[in-house]
């Protein structure tokens, strides 16, 4: 009897043959390392990785997200924003969107990203 893996509605992947690897890619606003000024840049999620750059083909640098930690931004710097701080706890990196519903989408796709990883770990993953 062969296994087949199910999402998480019970269907299979024979279902979808179009999806992809990847399940959010766009621009987010992500504020830098040393000017601590918001820069926009282009960024798609795939391998259990948010990727990044100043554009699609630049798109370079890699925040790895098993067992990072996700929380929402407050205060006036927070508008539609949330960090995500490595499992290591080395880095916070702080980004943000346009929109609620951006926002929304993106914080989910990094938690789906964070489930379905080959290294996936045990934390829970929870966008509120």
């Amino acid at each position: 009897m062969a296994l087949e893996s199910a999402t998480s509605n019970g269907t299979t992947g024979e279902n979808h043959p179009e999806e992809k690897d990847e399940w959010k890619e766009g621009w987010l606003f992500k504020k830098t390392h040393y000017t601590r000024r918001w820069k926009l840049v282009w960024c798609h999620i795939r391998d259990g990785q948010l990727i990044y750059g100043f554009n699609e083909k630049s798109a370079e640098k890699a925040i790895n997200l098993v067992g990072a930690k996700v929380e929402l931004l407050e205060g006036d710097d927070g508008t539609f924003g949330w960090t995500i701080t490595t499992k290591d706890s080395k880095r916070t990196f702080m980004l943000r969107a346009n929109s609620a519903e951006e926002q929304w989408a993106c914080m989910t796709a990094i938690c789906e990203a964070q489930l379905s990883s080959e290294q996936h770990c045990s934390n829970a993953c929870v966008v509120q």
